[in-house]
């Protein structure tokens, strides 16, 4: 069941667990549903996505 209503801490864990594993639909769901409302959950969340970015291209070019 999409929980409507979570709290800006569960909203990051779940951006930040989602790094490490498959997180639910409904979990991913609210997280996106409280960053819609939230302006700094949807700051971290891209803060988060530019870190992932940034560490995969650091990853690629050290093996060249």
């Amino acid at each position: 069941m999409i929980k409507l209503t979570i709290t800006c801490r569960e909203a990051t864990q779940i951006t930040l667990q989602a790094e490490d594993r498959q997180v639910p639909l409904a979990e991913r769901l609210s997280a996106r549903l409280h960053q819609r409302v939230c302006s700094n959950c949807r700051r971290f969340a891209r803060q988060v996505a530019l870190m992932r970015q940034a560490s995969a291209r650091w990853r690629q070019y050290t093996d060249e």
